[in-house]
């Protein structure tokens, strides 16, 4: 379900209603095979990054096997619902591919060590071993099965969470608030999404952590990963309100958590799920960066957020992704907002053209990196418009920004022609492949972008300068 966006608010109308984005030639780009259903590295990552696909020491062996055997005697846990495949056939497929062994996580652990924590330390409020090690596998094996659909609440549930004494009033007065229909959470699904895709050892060590009987992981960021002058980075750790132990000026250690209301929501989906909902793992890898980016004023029983970034109850804005981004990945993003919208939410004009978007996303995805865009769909882009009876009024004029959702672009292709073809992940699209979108078609409706800094300061500095011109 696509969430309004609510950091379109309050932006100065610069240019006028009726300035609109021009049509131009797609950049030439370097020609990349096409990005393979079932296929573990996405092709924008083929030739660069090192990876080890063969086990080496005996106890990378011995834990290999530890985890193969208890997959394979485990009858709810040895096949994965999602397609029918054995569990430890992804093992298998994911040493071949490089996740199983990567290190590539906040302390270096490796995705085997932390998949072998998982099944060997006790998980926390009664969770299975084997069944969170089986999800977090799916997940890394093919990461498009990461969804935000909540799925439903039993009523025998609702019933003991309503007669339990630390329920909020809100809840209790109105529990018709924990049936979620339509969730907010696409900016942390896509985040876990990205994790997974690209980070598969600190996936696995978050939800080792997550799962675990300290109900926590622990993040270890340094300060000039979220702004390069340290002060700022200071006063956006207390803005944000994080936990943290161990500051100095070099670094700090956030404690990260999901809500109390995600552990519910977790033994909900431990015995209620249905494929194509979230599993136990994607209800508390999504609170914990609802959490972090909300300023820890999530509830997962309801959906609903707080916080001093945004009015809109739903989602995280485009502040609060950066900061999640930046916090994850350890290093330093960026966020440029394309569009111009005026005070009422009219989408009004572009601070990029078509081209100087699509390199940005092209350059990015060349390093190896994930995109994650906010979109917008207006009345006209929705088709609204288009319908019978259509009347323009204020509420209902064409630009008028109605919604948006973030998707992540993994990868692209390029035509005989020069033109270029978007691979995304849509967490919101009930299907648990990679979808195609043209740059003709996308670009437009991006609102804004996240980048490592490097990839876009200038350009941020040169929109800066032009606005301050206008």
């Amino acid at each position: 379900m696509v969430q309004q966006v609510a950091s379109v608010n309050n932006l100065n109308n610069i240019y006028g209603v009726n300035q609109q984005i021009q049509p131009v030639k797609s950049q030439n780009v370097t020609q990349k095979s096409p990005y393979e259903k079932g296929s573990l590295l996405p092709y924008n990552l083929a030739n660069i990054v090192p990876v080890r696909t063969a086990l080496q020491t005996v106890s990378e062996f011995a834990i290999y096997s530890v985890i193969v055997q208890a997959l394979q005697n485990s009858k709810e846990n040895s096949i994965s619902p999602n397609d029918n495949i054995p569990i430890a056939q992804k093992m298998d497929a994911l040493l071949k591919s490089g996740k199983l062994l990567s290190s590539s996580s906040n302390d270096n652990s490796t995705t085997l060590k932390n998949l072998y924590d998982i099944l060997t330390t006790t998980r926390c409020d009664g969770l299975d071993n084997v069944k969170i090690l089986a999800q977090t596998i799916d997940a890394l094996y093919n990461p498009t099965v990461i969804t935000q659909n909540f799925g439903d609440m039993p009523e025998d549930i609702k019933n003991q969470i309503l007669s339990s004494d630390d329920i909020a009033q809100g809840v209790r007065a109105n529990p018709e608030l924990m049936d979620v229909e339509g969730s907010g959470t696409c900016v942390a699904a896509s985040v876990e999404f990205h994790m997974a895709n690209k980070h598969p050892a600190e996936f696995a060590r978050w939800v080792s952590g997550l799962t675990s009987q300290n109900k926590e992981v622990e993040q270890k960021v340094r300060l000039d990963a979220l702004s390069k002058f340290k002060m700022d980075a200071v006063a956006f750790l207390n803005i944000f309100e994080a936990k943290q132990k161990d500051f100095n000026f070099d670094y700090t250690t956030l404690s990260l958590k999901p809500d109390d209301g995600a552990y519910i929501r977790a033994q909900v989906q431990d015995k209620h799920w249905d494929k194509g909902e979230r599993s136990i793992v994607d209800v508390l890898m999504q609170s914990t960066l609802m959490q972090l980016g909300s300023q820890g004023s999530y509830d997962s029983l309801t959906d609903i957020r707080g916080g001093k970034f945004s009015t809109n109850p739903q989602g995280l804005v485009e502040t609060e992704k950066t900061f999640i981004e930046s916090v994850v990945e350890n290093n330093e993003k960026m966020s440029i907002r394309y569009q111009k919208v005026d005070d009422n939410q009219n989408l009004v004009g572009w601070e990029c053209d078509f081209n100087k978007i699509q390199k940005h996303i092209i350059d990015t995805l060349n390093t190896g990196e994930d995109v994650i865009i906010g979109y917008v769909l207006t009345n006209e882009t929705s088709g609204k418009t288009k319908k019978a009876g259509y009347i323009n009024t204020p509420d209902n004029a064409p630009n008028k920004i109605i919604n948006g959702h973030e998707i992540t672009i993994v990868g692209y292709k390029t035509d005989n022609n020069g033109k270029v073809t978007f691979i995304c992940n849509d967490t919101d699209d009930d299907k648990s492949e990679l979808i195609e979108y043209s740059a003709d078609f996308l670009i437009s409706k991006i609102h804004h972008a996240a980048y490592p800094v490097a990839m876009i300061e200038d350009d941020m500095a040169l929109i800066e300068a032009q606005q301050k011109a206008a």
